[in-house]
This record gives structure tokens, C-alpha cells and sequence, in this order.
């Protein structure tokens, strides 16, 4: 029995050569730093300067270096394999414990061909993929990539202040995904997540029933996208759906979510414009309650590219409506940015935005800043 079972082993392991021998592999990655200065007036509703113990501003490595391992190859049918293990400065390598659920640390293996392209693993969601967002158009890439929020103290409104982008998004709970060739200009992505608590930063073993009411199962992802070029002008039209089963937590019924988000992208000439819209209702929230949610964010951005140089402004504004409040919690966002393509694939950029919270309970202003930053990055 010891013998054939090694025997088995071998022969999967010479397997396992054979295949790898076949497989190309390539090694890529990203490297950012961060100096950023914050001026932060009201924090909790209260002036900043009751709160000393703060640190407004500082260096940071930010959120998202990373190395990047690719294996190619190609199946006897034709078929185009691809395989990715990212290493990410997360928690589990010393770093942030934020990016450790972010999927730039993505593991994945793909299968592409006259079908489309089929993925599993710790991925983006069809969504993530497809949807054009204005958060990350601007030099800097915020307020997406979040670095001023590190040093920001944001307001601790219940339910928060509403959402720009769709449940799942940019996170790596294990998937299977599915995107379209691109046919006419028309195309589509649907992924499907079992569990939002099955992610990288949890153990295998993480049980599905253990998080909260936003921590959604059976998630479902689709998108619909037409791209086209109109004497000149490119177009992008997105829109999807995102649905999923909510848990049951200490007996009470809570809201499955529903949520829709379109999106606009039209660029000439070096000028990129995008909005994107995204509703998601009483998603997550008590079926007791007969008036809260309604859940919305809007994102508005341009960017003009010329030669080396980048410039670009971008405007957020969610709300929400939690329990019996009087009014919605709200938020907005503007941010500049400006940036410089140094060659090799290093940038300098920077980026100036203020933030403004307001708690619908009481309709007082949480937060109020402005932060300032510079950004140092090399992707290779």
C-alpha cells in the first residue's frame, strides 16, 4: 500500500514538472510612498483642537505594494491558462491589516479562450472589473486608494454615511467569475462569492456564519458593458446588479442586498470624463424598520492628459438614512490632482481634497478637513 501510494505521489509530481516546464513566468510589481499633511477642523462634531493626541500628518508606505508572480501556458485544446500569486505588503508580511482583504493580492488561476476568460480565487468581483469609476481617474488615484484617510478622523455616524462604490468592491473573498469576449462592442462579467468572510486576511476554516448582516453571502455580480468610438470620442457604458443573502444575527431579519450601479466613461483628445451612480435601498438593514436606507453615492470626475504631465478633479456625495433619523447622514469628498510621469515607470504626483461628514441624527457637521499629499510610486 506505502508503495503504491508513493508511486501515486511521483507520478502527480512528475506531473506537476512536466506542466510547470511548459509555463512561462514572468514577475512584475508596484512600489508607493506617501508624505501627507492634514488640517482637520471638527472631528466628532466637536473643534479638532479638543482632540491633541491626534497625528495630522506624516510618511506612509501605503496600502498597495505588492509583487506580482504570472504563469502562462496553454492546454492541448487551445486553451490559455493563467496563473497569478501576488505578494502584498498586508499583515501578512508586516504590513497594513487593511490590504489584507484587498484583492491586489490576488490569487487566481484563469482559462481564457473563444468563450471568454473563467477565473477563481481571491479576485475582483465582475463589478470591480467592469464598472468605470471616477475614484481612481485622478493623479494619485484618490480618494480610492484611501491614503488620507490614514491620517483623517472620519465621523462615527450609525450605519455611516452611505457608499460610492457597491458591497465586495475591490475585496478578494474567494470567487468564480466569468467575463465575455467582447462581441460588437457588447460584453459581460458575472461573478458569483459564496461567502464575504472567506478572504485571504480569514483562515479556511472561517465560518460563513459568523460575520454581520453586511457580510452577505451567495453574492452575485453582473454587469452589462457597450465600449464604442464615435468619430473620436470613446465611450464606456456600464451597468450591473449586485445581489446576495444577508444572515440572521441575535434573531433578528435583516435586509438582503440589491444594489444597482451604472456608470458613464467618455474620453478626447487626452480629456477622460466619468460619472457613476450607485443605489443600494435598505440593503443590509432591519426588516422591522419601515423607513431607513436608502443608500446612494455618486461619483464625478475628469482627467486631461498631456505628454508627460496629468491633471484631474474628482467629486464624491453619498447619504444614508439610519433607523428614525430626521435626516440623512451625508458625505462629500473633492480631491485635485496633479501628476508626472518621470519614465520608467515612475510617478510623482500629488493631490489636495477636503472631507466633510454630517450626522443625520443631529444634522452637525463630524468631520471637517483638508489633507495634502505627495506620492511616490514605481510600477516595474
Amino acid at each position: 500500500m506505502k508503495k503504491i501510494f508513493t508511486t501515486a505521489l511521483l507520478v502527480v509530481f512528475g506531473a506537476f514538472v512536466l506542466t510547470a516546464a511548459k509555463a512561462e513566468l514572468s514577475l512584475s510589481g508596484y512600489q508607493e510612498f506617501y508624505a501627507v499633511s492634514v488640517d482637520q477642523s471638527t472631528e466628532a462634531g466637536l473643534s479638532a483642537s479638543d482632540h491633541t493626541s491626534e497625528n495630522r500628518g506624516g510618511l506612509s508606505n501605503g496600502r498597495f505594494t505588492r509583487l506580482i508572480a504570472t504563469a502562462t501556458t496553454t492546454l492541448d485544446n487551445g486553451i490559455a491558462v493563467t496563473g497569478v500569486y501576488t505578494i502584498s505588503k498586508d499583515n501578512d508580511s508586516n504590513g497594513d491589516s487593511d490590504t489584507s482583504t484587498v484583492a491586489v493580492d490576488e490569487n487566481s488561476l484563469s482559462f481564457s479562450g473563444g468563450f471568454g476568460t473563467i477565473s477563481v480565487g481571491n479576485i475582483f468581483s465582475a463589478g470591480t472589473m467592469a464598472h468605470n469609476r471616477g475614484t481612481t481617474l485622478i493623479p494619485t488615484a484618490e480618494p480610492d486608494n484611501g491614503a488620507t484617510g490614514l491620517f483623517i478622523v472620519a465621523g462615527g455616524a450609525t450605519g455611516g454615511y452611505g457608499a460610492f462604490d457597491e458591497a465586495g468592491y475591490a475585496l478578494d473573498g474567494m470567487k468564480l467569475r466569468y467575463m465575455s469576449n467582447v462581441y460588437e462592442g457588447f460584453s459581460l462579467a458575472v461573478s458569483y462569492e459564496s461567502c464575504m468572510e472567506k478572504n485571504s486576511g480569514a483562515t479556511s476554516a472561517t465560518s460563513c456564519d459568523g460575520g454581520t448582516a453586511t457580510n452577505y453571502d451567495d453574492v452575485i455580480d453582473t454587469v452589462a458593458s457597450y465600449n464604442a468610438n464615435f468619430d473620436g470620442v470613446d465611450v464606456s457604458l456600464t451597468y450591473g446588479r449586485v445581489m446576495g443573502n444577508t444572515q440572521i444575527v441575535a434573531g433578528a431579519e435583516y435586509n438582503d442586498l440589491d444594489a444597482q450601479v451604472y456608470s458613464v466613461k467618455l474620453a478626447a483628445a487626452g480629456l477622460t470624463a466619468i460619472y457613476k451612480n450607485h443605489t443600494y435601498g435598505d440593503s443590509g438593514q432591519l426588516k422591522s424598520r419601515t423607513v431607513d436606507g436608502d443608500g446612494e453615492g455618486s461619483v464625478y470626475a475628469v482627467r486631461y492628459d498631456m505628454g508627460n504631465i496629468s491633471l484631474g478633479f474628482a467629486h464624491t456625495e453619498t447619504s444614508f438614512r439610519e433607523g428614525t433619523n430626521a435626516a440623512d447622514s451625508t458625505a462629500e469628498t473633492d480631491t485635485f490632482g496633479i501628476g508626472y510621469n518621470l519614465g520608467g515607470g515612475v510617478m510623482i504626483e500629488f493631490a489636495h481634497g477636503s472631507k466633510e461628514e454630517t450626522d443625520g441624527s443631529d444634522s452637525i457637521k463630524d468631520t471637517e478637513a483638508d489633507a495634502t499629499l505627495a506620492k511616490l510610486s514605481f510600477g516595474f
